[in-house]
């Protein structure tokens, strides 16, 4: 599956927090966003995402499964599986943060980096798209903070 041909919405069965990125974007859009990225591919097991690590690139999920641990002390948990068409790495983006979670490929997994540099690039190419970008950056932050709230209280977001 690519990003020029996955399904809108999320999958039925997708974990909270998987729905697909940019699911009303044109393959021109999509090659204008890769044209400003840089291709990672990362083995089974393989670390995409320290936690503390000061990185602060945005993945589009290409292509493999990734799971998104929490870790507290010297256990973790597992709080998401992401696929193909997904965003990881959102919060760091935005605030320039130390990462949060752990994040590992399930299977190989084939990552488009998207770093804060290239962003502005691509908002001086084609800065509707990236207004469009971050408009789905907001709404993919907002879908994890209510699943978040809603698994940690049990009840609705605010």
């Amino acid at each position: 599956m690519s990003f020029f041909d996955y399904p809108t919405g999320a999958e039925p069965d997708a974990a909270p927090g998987a729905e697909y990125f940019l699911p009303g974007a044109t393959d021109e859009d999509w090659s204008a966003l890769l044209d400003h990225t840089r291709a990672v591919r990362v083995e089974a097991g393989g670390t995409v995402i320290a936690p503390g690590s000061d990185d602060r690139s945005l993945y589009l999920v290409v292509d493999g499964t990734l799971e998104v641990i929490l870790e507290r002390g010297r256990r973790g948990r597992r709080v998401a599986v992401l696929g193909g068409g997904t965003v990881i790495g959102e919060m760091a983006f935005f605030d320039g943060g130390a990462r949060s979670a752990l994040v590992r490929a399930v299977t190989r997994a084939d990552l488009a980096e998207l770093t804060p540099s290239a962003f502005d690039a691509l908002a001086v190419d084609r800065p509707e798209l990236a207004r469009s970008l971050l408009f789905e950056l907001g709404r993919v932050l907002a879908r994890r903070l209510r699943a978040a709230q809603q698994t940690t209280s049990g009840a609705g977001a605010v």
